[in-house]
């Protein structure tokens, strides 16, 4: 056997460090979550990732009696039994794809087992995402159904809005003119000292055919696509999307990505098919009940804190109060566009905050 090598990532304050034997494994995650700079120095948690692939071993693990289960994101479960120096085992149950195991003694040091190399970087994003989730909603994240991005200028931008309003292709015009993108579906909003920051959740970015066409991605190219050995890793999209990992997106389209950035604008975006974009200020009482329909925790796709000590349902708290201090420390504005017809210049500039604005239109 190899050596094994390391790959990391700092996503905000959280640094994640994975080991494995197979570069593959390695190449694999760190296309997932390839970002334009990083901030170690930022880092106050670390979690350790020791990703290892035996049939054997999986198996000796699964013979195990599980004493609970637990329950993950999109209902999947995992029975969880104490091993004998009194380490977590969480085997993975029905719904899951490719079997394996995920083993701790403090939530912070994780084995992942499966059976196969080829199945083990796709385990291991998997895995890496709940875990940046539960840390962030541990701080007191609220995970919104939106999308993020930094324009050109700096400026750091939440899109929020219902499924086709045009979040992700905000968020990948606003990259490839010259911005960052930061999450294209879901992300957490976290009060960070006097400011609020948001935080991608490590996600692929998924894109209809149409979208992916626009940006000069033939998804037929499956030599340009990043693949893992012989893995299901693009598995058929129920709503024919594909996706790319953040690697794939740089190289395909030119978007780079951050794990965050500060919160300087809220945009509540609606595809109402005008003519030409428009936007204008929006009163915190009106952005407080907008965002709060896309609020995903509570989510009943996480019914608990599954990798965690206590598994307990994670408290809804005072959402609506957690976003009007959002709305009161950031400003709001509604944005009518047809995502189809503006590119990324026009929508720089039409996103950029105007001082004093009632409303704005098309800027060419």
């Amino acid at each position: 056997m190899g050596l094994p090598r390391e790959t990391r990532t700092t996503w905000h304050d959280l640094e994640l460090r994975v080991r494995a034997e197979d570069p593959g494994v390695l190449d694999y995650v760190s296309s997932q979550h390839r970002l334009a700079r990083e901030d170690p120095d930022r880092a106050a948690t670390r979690i350790d990732i020791e990703a290892v692939s035996s049939p054997s071993r999986l198996a000796e693990l699964t013979a195990r009696r599980a004493t609970e289960r637990r329950e993950s994101y999109a209902g999947w479960w995992y029975g969880c039994h104490r091993n004998e120096d009194g380490a977590f085992v969480l085997v993975s149950q029905e719904g899951h794809e490719f079997p394996h195991a995920l083993i701790t003694t403090d939530f912070l040091t994780w084995e992942i087992v499966t059976a196969h190399e080829h199945e083990l970087g796709l385990v291991v994003t998997r895995t890496m995402r709940e875990l940046v989730r539960e840390h962030f909603v541990d701080r007191g994240a609220l995970m919104l159904h939106g999308a993020a991005a930094v324009l050109p200028d700096g400026t750091g931008v939440v899109l929020a809005g219902p499924s086709g309003a045009g979040k992700t292709s905000a968020s990948v015009q606003l990259a490839r003119a010259g911005g960052h993108c930061v999450a294209t579906d879901r992300c957490l909003l976290l009060a960070d000292g006097p400011e609020w920051a948001v935080v991608g959740l490590p996600l692929s970015t998924r894109l209809t055919r149409e979208a992916a066409a626009g940006l000069g991605i033939e998804p037929g190219e499956k030599d340009r696509l990043i693949r893992h050995g012989e893995a299901a890793v693009r598995r058929p999209d129920p709503k024919g999307k594909i996706s790319l990992s953040n690697e794939e997106m740089r190289r395909l389209a030119g978007v780079e990505f951050l794990a965050s950035t500060r919160i300087d604008t809220l945009v509540l975006l609606e595809n109402t098919g005008a003519p030409r974009p428009l936007s204008g200020p929006v009163a915190e009482g009106e952005a407080v009940a907008a965002l709060a329909e896309h609020i995903l925790v509570p989510d009943t796709a996480y019914r608990g804190r599954w990798l965690s000590a206590d598994p307990s349902p994670e408290p809804a708290g005072d959402v609506k109060g957690r976003l009007g201090e959002l709305a009161a420390a950031v400003p709001a504005r509604h944005g009518t566009w047809t995502p189809a017809t503006y590119k990324s210049d026009v929508l720089a500039a039409w996103l950029a905050p105007r001082a004093g604005a009632e409303k704005t239109g098309d800027p060419s």
